[in-house]
């Protein structure tokens, strides 16, 4: 019993870490953020640039904790609709991929 208490608490740890890293990329990348942070690299990227690419390398390892936490977290006490929104993040973070692809191919 305290094993699963434990399993869930570093699963929703792991989750809400997930959800920071999204926020914190999203940001520049939504308010299309064109500064160039480190001109003198190899490749150089404006910030909406690297926040897309990193979100696209970003989205299975969130989608996989977003998965963890649907079927370890909480399974008796949430009713399944509820359960379903320990994917929204994931789901925010396909659009701004998929939008992120169609801007840079465009």
């Amino acid at each position: 019993m305290k094993s699963n208490k434990t399993l869930s608490i570093i699963i929703l740890i792991i989750n809400m870490i997930g959800v920071a890293c999204l926020i914190y990329f999203a940001i520049p990348y939504l308010t299309h953020n064109t500064t160039v942070y480190h001109p003198d690299a190899m490749l150089p990227a404006e910030a909406w640039d690297s926040a897309g690419m990193t979100l696209t390398v970003g989205f299975i390892p969130l989608l996989i904790a977003n998965i963890l936490a649907f079927i370890y977290v909480a399974k008796e006490n949430i009713k399944m609709p509820l359960r379903i929104l320990y994917f929204l993040p994931s789901l925010i973070c396909i659009c701004l991929v998929i939008s992120y692809w169609i801007t840079a191919l465009a």
